[in-house]
């Protein structure tokens, strides 16, 4: 394989992972600030609450840009199977 290849896929590894890793982050950060703010309201510790809303927030979009990251890597691979079907045609009609 070319280096290009190569580095190619390692940058499609890296962002799979980095998907998971934002998405993962972000749902720890969402639960952990629902209990700050719960928590916060049951004590009547206002400042408690706005930390878990800011938290919750944080949570929200670190978990949107790993799904966001995780859709493109899967409207890359299709494009890419869309690719070597019609390279796989173009061949054929060589051939013929």
């Amino acid at each position: 394989m070319s280096d290009v290849t190569e580095r190619a896929k390692s940058a499609a590894n890296d962002a799979a992972h980095s998907a998971a890793a934002d998405k993962a982050k972000g749902h720890g950060n969402e639960v952990i600030g629902k209990i700050k703010e719960k928590v916060g309201s049951a004590l009547g510790d206002h400042e408690l609450v706005a930390k878990g809303h800011l938290q919750n927030a944080e949570g929200k979009k670190d978990r949107l840009k790993g799904e966001i990251k995780e859709s493109i890597e899967d409207v890359k691979d299709k494009v890419k199977a869309g690719v070597e079907v019609v390279k796989e045609k173009i061949d054929e009609l060589r051939h013929k």
